[in-house]
């Protein structure tokens, strides 16, 4: 038998061949993401049926998109920190069991306020799984691997956008928008069903934690996955007091005005990308799409979207990504510019793919520019508000849009707001370039810009 001193799935993993149960916990992982980005991306696809059927105003809609970006905030802010308490495995099978669950209610939905609360709900959800996801993702692969199926998680949001517009173009037209939210509810409901056979808990979880029985169940992992069982638990680690000097740390005169100006870089992507997502199908059907090819424009855009997430990981290795950063968000801004007065219904799904592949991007450089610009104390804190000011855009985008769409107002009036934000946005980032403090240049080894 190991002795106490194993550490968990850093032992599992190392650097040999993945085994079939770590493909699988990955697998699962990659799974539950894309059902996130079905269930996030649906109601989107369903807008312009719902919106004709119900008689809905546009402003009235943006508050039910809002409100999904809210239940996200709320998810990520006081949902997902519970998995530290209670284990990665049931913040991620609560998640989606109550994801699935909210699905079949706005099948289910008559009335506006039923949508909008069933949207919360499914938006806290699936803000809440991405970081037990995600650190799932990293415990159980392998050095070599890791990286890569970290990714793939990410990008699975993607792909179950994709998943989606395939699914509403194939059924809006022969059994209407309830369809497209059953269909989601039905593959949550496969994934969560999956996940409860097959996740396994986080042996980091138990060993920091050490509910009863963790010694058996890290044991059990380990023979599972071909590992020497442990002898007995290491010491408990002792429990980390939480302060407010990491909060300060990040607004010091000397860290502030780059925090300020990767919060407007994170708050206008936001703002922008979240727009889009609820938006774009009912903005195409008003340029004369039939709503089956709106929503078809959907798998184009989102597939655009993860190429931009992995294009910008090579942007930033040759160019830094700050600077990166900057062009994407420039480059979203002319190509919504360019949306608004176009009427060529090619050249509206070429230019509506040109605008998630720069937003995507973005984003991820946003990740990483942040990431490289604070220290290893300050870093989880840094990013996570980075992040968190953001979701506040994700809020906001959507109403304003509904808002502006309500007021009868033309594309060509209401997407140069949306341009000017990026371009805010480009401005913000590129000057964090500029702002960098000397001793995080020294210690950082890569640059951010």
């Amino acid at each position: 038998m190991a002795g106490p001193s194993t550490s968990g799935m850093k032992s599992i993993g190392q650097d040999g061949p993945l085994t079939f149960w770590q493909i699988v916990v990955v697998a699962l992982c990659v799974l539950a993401n894309v059902s996130d980005g079905l269930d996030t991306t649906s109601l989107a696809y369903a807008a312009p049926a719902l919106l004709r059927e119900w008689n809905i105003a546009p402003s009235a809609f943006g508050i039910v998109l809002s409100a999904g970006a809210f239940g996200m905030l709320v998810g990520a802010i006081f949902v997902a920190p519970q998995a530290d308490k209670v284990g990665r495995r049931t913040v991620i099978l609560a998640a989606t069991t109550v994801s699935a669950l909210g699905m079949f209610g706005l099948a289910a939905s008559q009335n506006i306020v039923q949508l909008m609360i069933f949207r919360f709900i499914v938006g806290s959800c699936v803000g809440a799984l991405l970081p037990s996801l995600s650190i799932m993702v990293v415990e159980f692969s392998n050095e070599k691997r890791g990286n890569l199926f970290l990714a793939l998680v990410h990008i699975g949001f993607a792909i179950g956008a994709i998943l989606g517009a395939a699914i509403g173009a194939m059924v809006i037209d022969d059994y209407g928008w309830r369809a497209i939210f059953l269909s989601a509810a039905i593959i949550g409901s496969i994934t969560c069903i999956a996940c409860w056979v097959a996740l396994p808990e986080s042996v980091n979880f138990l060993i920091a934690r050490q509910p009863p029985n963790a010694l058996e169940r890290i044991n059990k992992l380990r023979e599972r996955f071909g590992q020497t069982p442990l002898a007995e638990l290491p010491p408990k680690p002792q429990a980390k007091v939480r302060t407010f000097s990491t909060v300060a740390a990040i607004l010091s005169p000397l860290l502030i005005r780059t925090t300020l100006l990767l919060w407007v870089a994170s708050f206008m992507r936001f703002f922008i990308s979240y727009f889009l997502t609820g938006w774009k199908p009912q903005v195409l059907v008003m340029a004369g799409f039939a709503d089956r090819a709106a929503i078809a424009v959907g798998m184009a855009t989102s597939a655009a979207a993860s190429v931009g997430v992995l294009c910008m990981g090579l942007f930033a290795a040759r160019i830094g990504a700050a600077r990166a950063t900057g062009i994407m968000l420039a480059s979203c801004g002319v190509a919504l510019l360019c949306f608004g007065f176009t009427e060529a219904p090619i050249p509206l799904v070429l230019l509506a793919a040109a605008c998630m592949f720069t937003i995507e991007a973005a984003f991820t450089g946003i990740l990483i520019t942040s990431t490289r610009f604070y220290s290893v104390e300050n870093r989880s804190t840094g990013v996570g508000f980075t992040v968190g000011i953001g979701r506040i855009g994700a809020i906001i985008g959507p109403y304003v849009g509904g808002a502006l769409i309500g007021m009868g107002l033309d594309r060509s009036s209401y997407f140069p707001v949306y341009a000017s934000a990026a371009i805010i946005g480009a401005v913000a980032i590129v000057a964090t370039m500029y702002r960098r403090p000397p001793e995080a240049r020294e210690s950082q080894p890569v640059s951010a810009h």
